[in-house]
C-alpha cells in the first residue's frame, strides 16, 4: 500500500536529537544479542529503522532511556515477524513460544539455558524494564506483554481456521496485538513517570488509550495490507471493512481515513475534559501524559512514511528473517518445507 495516503493529524511531530546515536546502539545490542547476525537480516533491520520510530514516539527521550525503548520494540518486531512464517498457523506451536516469553516476565528477567537469541534479548529487556519500576507499574506492563503474546495465539488459531474476524472482534485483538498499551509504558518510562493506577482506570483516559491505540494500528493497517495478504494473513482493518461492506479498496480507504480524523477530534475534546476535572492526589502530570499519546500518533505516522519495513515486500515463500531467533541459527537446518496444518486449539 502506497505510504504517501493522505492522513492529516491534529499532532506535529517532533524527533529526538539522539536518533541517530541510537540507530548505532540499537545496532550494537542486537549484534551483541544474535538478533542481526546474518547480513540480509542486518540489511532488513536497518531499513526498517526502528531507532526512528522510538525517537520519534519519545522525542524527548536520550541516552539509555531511549535505549531502552527502541530494544523493547525490536524485540516485539522480530517476535511479530518469528510468526510470519512456518509458524503463522500453528496455535500449538505459537502458544508454546508465547509461554517462554511469560516465564521470563515470571522470573524477573531469566531466560532459561540454552534459550533462543531473542529469548534472551527480552530477558535483558524486561531486567530494565522492571528496574527502579513500582510493583503497580510492572504489572501492568506485564499484563500489556501478556495481552500482546496472548493475541498472536489467537491470530494464528484464526489463520489455522482461514476466519476473518468481524470488526468489534478485530479492535479487540488488534488493541493488543497493536503493542501499542505496552509501548506507551515505555514512553513512561523514558520520561521517568507513571501513569497512577487511578487515572489509569478513569474512562476518559481509557478511551483517550484506546483512540490512540486504534489510530496506531489503522495507521499501520493501511501500509501493511500488502504485506499481509500476500500472507494470507485477515488481521487487517481494510479486509475487515471490505469483506464487512462487499466493497473494494478505495471505499474502505475512505473509510478508514474518516475513522482516523473522526478519532482524533474526539481525542481532543476528551483532552480538555481530563485537563478540567479535578484530580486529588494523583500525581501523574496531565498534560505529559497526554503529550505522549500525542507524539506516540504522529511518531508512528511520520516514521511510517519513510520506514522500508511496509514497501519492500517479502515474498511469502520467503521467511522475514533469515534465522530463527526462537531456537537460534543452526548450520545443519534442513530448508523449510510445507507446513503441517494445525487447527487445534492451543
Amino acid at each position: 500500500m502506497p505510504q504517501d495516503i493522505v492522513f492529516r493529524l491534529p499532532f506535529p511531530p517532533a524527533v529526538s536529537p539522539d536518533a541517530d546515536n541510537a540507530r548505532q546502539r540499537s545496532l550494537t545490542w542486537c549484534r551483541r544479542h544474535g538478533l542481526v547476525a546474518h547480513p540480509v537480516d542486518k540489511e532488513r533491520f536497518l531499513s526498517w529503522d526502528i531507532a526512528a520510530l522510538m525517537a520519534a514516539w519519545t522525542p524527548r527521550a536520550s541516552g539509555p532511556l531511549l535505549d531502552l525503548a527502541v530494544d523493547a520494540v525490536v524485540v516485539a518486531t522480530f517476535l511479530d515477524d518469528q510468526f510470519d512464517g512456518p509458524l503463522a498457523d500453528q496455535p500449538r506451536r505459537v502458544a508454546a513460544v508465547c509461554r517462554a516469553f511469560t516465564d521470563v516476565i515470571a522470573s524477573g528477567g531469566t531466560a532459561p539455558p540454552g534459550a533462543g537469541p531473542l529469548l534472551g534479548a527480552f530477558a535483558d529487556v524486561w531486567r530494565r524494564l522492571a528496574h527502579r519500576s513500582t510493583p503497580a507499574w510492572t504489572e501492568r506492563t506485564a499484563q500489556h506483554w501478556h495481552g500482546y503474546l496472548d493475541a498472536y495465539v489467537e491470530e494464528a488459531g484464526n489463520r489455522a481456521r482461514r476466519r476473518t474476524p468481524h470488526r468489534e472482534e478485530y479492535f479487540a485483538l488488534r488493541r493488543r496485538t497493536g503493542f501499542v498499551q505496552a509501548m506507551l509504558d515505555l514512553s513512561q518510562k523514558a520520561y521517568g513517570f507513571e501513569l497512577t493506577p487511578r487515572l489509569y482506570a478513569d474512562p476518559t483516559a481509557r478511551r483517550m488509550l484506546d483512540i490512540t491505540a486504534d489510530v496506531i494500528d489503522t495507521l499501520n493497517d493501511v501500509h501493511s495490507v500488502e504485506k499481509e495478504e500476500s500472507r494470507g494473513d485477515t488481521h487487517n482493518l481494510i479486509l475487515v471493512i471490505e469483506q464487512e461492506r462487499g466493497c473494494g479498496r478505495a471505499a474502505a480507504l475512505f473509510e478508514i481515513q474518516h475513522l482516523i480524523h473522526t478519532w482524533c477530534q474526539e481525542f481532543l475534546a476528551l483532552e480538555d475534559v481530563l485537563r478540567d476535572t479535578p484530580r486529588e492526589q494523583d500525581t501523574t502530570p496531565i498534560a505529559l501524559f497526554t503529550d505522549c499519546m500525542r507524539s506516540a500518533m504522529s511518531g508512528y505516522l511520520h516514521w511510517s512514511r519513510s520506514s522500508l519495513r511496509y514497501s519492500r515486500l517479502i515474498s511469502p515463500a520467503e521467511p522475514a528473517l533469515t534465522t530463527d531467533l526462537v531456537t537460534g541459527p543452526r548450520d545443519d537446518a534442513p530448508a523449510a518445507g510445507p507446513r503441517e496444518h494445525d487447527t487445534g486449539e492451543p
